[in-house]
């Protein structure tokens, strides 16, 4: 009579390491001897987990013994373990990861690959008109044209980053290559709003020349544009810093000037002005206002009431870039309730 001795971890370990080759690419799936594996991420960022999942259609991987190494240290084992959760190491390290499986009636299988790091910062920047000193944040509006600048974070193996002029940009759309814009150096692109507005996605990956990778993923949507209205002082200006929000109170002055500021729409530099304003007092249009981007508003002698005011700002050479906005205008003295959302003048 025979006896089998049980082959050990130890022995599948050791035999891993005799007749397999590392499949080098950051978290690209490697079919070696039989195991084919797949990445939950092709490009994770540093500490991401990553799912390495193993598939074989030369054994039974289901009943197979499975062990999961490393570099050099297994990790983990047992009958049937297809799948292992990795941690991506920091910017310009690397982990090779070895499976190895022997099925019932002792066929040797593995596979192996490597998993590294890397990560795309997208900045996000509209030509939607801002007044001077904005410096907040504008969405995209309409039909504006939208750059976009990579901010990729690839280490070589000392752990220093490269140089984001030296790295090689592939960039889509939607899932399609936007060619003309891709290449060595190619850190932005500019994309103009469709004139059917839907989001879209845009994603970028950057390589070294030394296979090195990293991605990033954005999803960009357009939204109307919009009117902020401020006071504008006779003495500092506009008010910038302050913005009226439902009401304006007109004091013992007797007059005060509202300025309508069209966030997000596309103005022109020089020439003629591409923006209509219609302004409405009280529902009634005042045409004398149309290129007026300020209106004067004037308290009734001897009279105390409020006016609604309303502004329609229209692009005439894009046709999407459109809103409307208003506010109120108080001419008494307000009450306690009304203080907390009024401007004075």
């Amino acid at each position: 009579m025979s006896y089998t001795k049980p082959i050990s971890i130890l022995m599948i370990a050791a035999f891993c390491f005799a007749v397999l080759h590392s499949v080098h690419a950051q978290g690209a799936p490697g079919a070696i001897g039989g195991i084919e594996l797949t990445t939950s991420s092709d490009n994770p960022a540093p500490g991401q987990t990553v799912t390495i999942t193993a598939r074989s259609y030369t054994i039974n991987i289901y009943s197979a013994k499975i062990v999961w190494t490393v570099d050099g240290k297994i990790v983990q084992s047992g009958v049937g373990m297809t799948t292992f959760d990795i941690k991506a190491p920091e910017l310009g390290k690397k982990k090779n990861v070895v499976v190895t499986g022997v099925s019932v009636d002792g066929a040797y299988v593995g596979s192996s690959v490597s998993i590294e790091s890397g990560s795309v910062d997208m900045i996000i920047e509209s030509d939607g008109y801002t007044p001077p000193f904005f410096q907040g944040k504008l969405n995209p509006a309409y039909q504006n044209a939208v750059k976009i600048i990579a901010v990729p974070h690839i280490a070589d193996s000392s752990g220093i980053e490269y140089d984001p002029k030296t790295l090689i940009y592939a960039w889509k759309k939607n899932d399609r290559v936007l060619e003309s814009q891709s290449g060595y150096g190619k850190q932005s692109i500019v994309l103009v709003g469709d004139i059917v507005p839907r989001p879209y996605t845009l994603d970028v990956t950057v390589s070294s020349k030394t296979g090195a990778q990293a991605q990033g993923i954005s999803i960009i949507g357009a939204q109307s544009p919009s009117i902020g209205f401020y006071a504008d002082d006779p003495l500092y200006g506009a008010l910038f810093n302050r913005g009226l929000k439902n009401s304006v109170y007109i004091g013992s002055q007797k007059e005060a000037v509202v300025l309508a500021v069209p966030f997000g729409f596309n103005k022109l530099k020089s020439g003629s002005n591409n923006l209509s304003f219609t302004w409405l007092i009280n529902n009634s249009v005042h045409p004398e206002l149309t290129s007026n981007e300020s209106v004067i508003l004037r308290s009734p002698e001897g009279l105390a009431g409020s006016s609604n005011i309303e502004l329609s700002i229209l692009n005439n050479q894009k046709i999407l870039q459109g809103t409307r906005a208003g506010f109120s205008a108080l001419f008494n003295v307000p009450s306690a309730k009304d203080k907390a959302s009024v401007i004075t003048f």
